[in-house]
């Protein structure tokens, strides 16, 4: 009957954001969630967190920095942490590893980023109408390739997330778009 302090929340931590691998350099690109939650038994009649009985509430470490969202890169072969970008945003995308050695996420700011893949130097952004809430992908048409992704209200990232980071406000009227990017 006690609530339990967990690491991490039910949709953080590694969760169900796709992880991508660049096959030439053996390198693993993990989006993941810093982030915690209290679990508590509902009372009798209480509707609890789909049919688990208890309720969830979402909290920071209690060692936290701030720092929420994290894209980290793993050596595959010496299973050794290449580098790990740290954002105060919540990640709310899957990672895209490219052959140029270009990486891409996007967290709850609303903030679409290409990593160097050596050191994980953001080479790129741009602030997006909505909250990121896809994979991202890439395409070639006639040669020249494309990064797309998807944003809009709705993902579980989107709607958990916002109340480790009060100060970043997402749109009032939930849009949906999809965001095309040539690259040079």
């Amino acid at each position: 009957g006690e609530p339990k302090f967990m690491c991490p929340h039910a949709g953080g931590g590694r969760s169900w954001m796709p992880t991508a691998i660049n096959p030439e350099s053996k390198v693993m690109f993990i989006p993941s969630v810093d982030s915690c939650m209290a679990l508590a038994p509902v009372a009798q009649g209480e509707r609890g967190s789909l049919t688990t009985g208890v309720r969830w509430e979402l909290m920071p470490h209690e060692k936290s920095d701030g720092k929420y969202g994290r894209v980290q890169a793993i050596n595959l072969e010496t299973r050794q942490t290449v580098w790990t970008a740290r954002d105060r945003a919540p990640t709310t995308t899957g990672v895209l590893a490219t052959a140029g050695g270009v990486v891409f996420a996007g967290s709850l700011d609303r903030v679409f980023k290409a990593y160097d893949e050596a050191n994980c130097n953001v080479l790129w952004k741009a602030r997006l109408s909505d909250v990121l809430s896809t994979a991202p992908i890439t395409y070639t048409v006639d040669g020249k390739q494309y990064v797309a992704i998807v944003v809009g209200y709705g993902s579980a990232q989107a709607a958990s997330f916002g109340a480790l980071v009060p100060e970043i406000v997402v749109p009032v009227i939930p849009s949906s778009a999809v965001y095309v990017f040539a690259l040079p």
